[in-house]
């Protein structure tokens, strides 16, 4: 009895004052399932029991809740005799204890135990008596190897047995106390710990902390990301996305053009809808009039013809030809309120024609000239005219945005340069007239040069 109090005295004061017995702070979550632990000791039996001291064999096989808590079940079995006879005697100590551990990361981890036990008296002649009562112990586990999931320890310990005695024994009604030392070796094992992110990793083992949930991991607890597009597997909902793809957050790629060809390989992004593209995002056009297949409404246009906003190739109205052939157009269709340059919206036709013809050839430059006829002073018929010029620049510049306004010059000729006799009604309304002339003629010929303009 005093040889195991010495040991049990050493071995707290191991578990106190040795250093570097503390594990790394990496296995602070580990903990076994199980333990079983086969023991060797010595049972101190109370005076009341008549029952010889002696050696007491048995286990101890412990159900892990926490990391510092278990529940445990104990059985020991003494061969002894009864006091002052030759009679033989079996002592056998059942127990059910909670066990909570001081330091249960330090390779000296000293422990408590509380619990209910039952001891059967079983002499070899007479009746078996069964006793029960609360029972407490301390004792000390010293790591021999392993991590805090699975490892063997040296547990030494000492319990108190508290029995209420029966009748059949002395003192009936008090509390007597057994006590049990013991010396034995723990296996642990079932190695269980803390999963923060509940991936299946424990948090010793992962390498990658905090993983979304339900995201697909690799044996280190790293997410795997199969289609490298930056949504794990598991919550990826489009894998297989082609390399370089931009995706949203589901990891389903992005077409902010609806062309078919992802955000991030698209080479021509803001493709108009229904225009055919190539692999690269970028639209085609066959036959190359500036309409994108898809869009294009006549398709296999020769080269070089003028086409619409639907591909179709434009018709070359009378003024066009007229502008195409000599570089000048001169109207006298243009209608004014007498003596005035207000022009009269309701009956122009033909200033609606020149504008739209204009508008298909932004690089002439031109003069609109404003001429009258020798009705008047000269000086009111030059006014006249300047003003009347300025009136159709004007208005062209604001119904034909294609028209740049800086190509184009107004300037008033009055009555000068008649083109018929002013002495008749007829003459003076021919020499009414407005003129477009083309200034950079070589612009004209190059433009008719490259382009190929459908009859009328």
């Amino acid at each position: 009895m005093k040889t195991m109090l010495k040991l049990m005295s050493l071995a707290l004061m191991l578990g106190a004052f040795s250093t570097g017995s503390v594990l790394a702070a990496n296995d602070d979550n580990d903990k076994p399932l199980f333990s079983v632990t086969p023991y060797l000791g010595q049972a101190n039996w109370d005076t009341d029991l008549k029952a010889d001291d002696g050696l007491m064999f048995g286990g101890h096989a412990a159900f892990h809740f926490l990391q510092w808590l278990s529940l445990e079940g104990t059985y020991g079995y003494n061969s002894s005799g009864v006091v002052g006879t030759e009679t033989d005697l079996t002592m056998t100590h059942m127990g059910v204890d909670l066990l909570a551990e001081l330091m249960p990361t330090s390779r000296i981890n000293p422990y408590v135990t509380a619990g209910w036990a039952q001891l059967n008296h079983d002499p070899e002649v007479g009746e078996t008596r069964y006793l029960n009562g609360w029972e407490a112990g301390v004792g000390a586990k010293i790591r021999l190897g392993g991590d805090n999931a699975s490892y063997r320890a040296l547990r030494i310990e000492v319990r108190d047995v508290m029995s209420d005695f029966s009748e059949a024994f002395p003192n009936y009604g008090s509390t007597k106390h057994n006590i049990i030392s013991t010396v034995g070796v723990q296996f642990a094992f079932g190695k269980s710990s803390k999963d923060t992110d509940n991936d299946g990793v424990r948090d010793n083992d992962d390498l990658c902390a905090d993983t979304p949930a339900g995201a697909v991991i690799d044996e280190t607890g790293c997410p795997v990301d199969s289609d490298g597009d930056g949504v794990f597997d598991g919550l990826d909902q489009c894998e297989g996305t082609p390399a370089g793809a931009m995706v949203d957050a589901s990891g389903c790629p992005i077409d902010s053009d609806g062309d078919g060809v992802f955000d991030g390989l698209d080479q021509c992004e803001g493709t108009p809808a229904g225009a055919t593209v190539d692999a690269s995002g970028c639209p085609t056009d066959s036959d190359g009039d500036g309409v994108f297949d898809g869009i294009d409404q006549c398709p296999n246009t020769e080269p070089n013809y003028q086409v619409d906003a639907s591909g179709c190739p434009i018709a070359v109205t009378a003024i066009e030809e007229e502008l195409l052939d000599t570089g000048n157009i001169s109207t006298n269709n243009i209608v004014f309120a007498s003596s005035s340059s207000d022009i009269d919206l309701d009956h122009n036709v033909t200033l609606n024609e020149v504008g739209a013809a204009l508008a298909n050839w932004p690089e002439l430059q031109v003069e609109i000239g404003g001429y009258t006829d020798s009705s008047g002073s000269e000086a009111f018929n030059q006014q006249l005219s300047e003003k009347r010029a300025q009136s159709v620049l004007d208005y062209l510049a604001k119904k034909y945005p294609a028209i740049n306004k800086d190509q184009f010059t107004a300037v008033g000729y009055g009555e000068a340069n008649p083109v018929a006799d002013n002495s008749t009604p007829e003459g003076r309304k021919i020499n009414r007239r407005v003129e477009f002339k083309v200034l950079n003629t070589e612009a004209l010929k190059r433009q008719i040069e490259s382009r190929k303009m459908l009859e009328r």
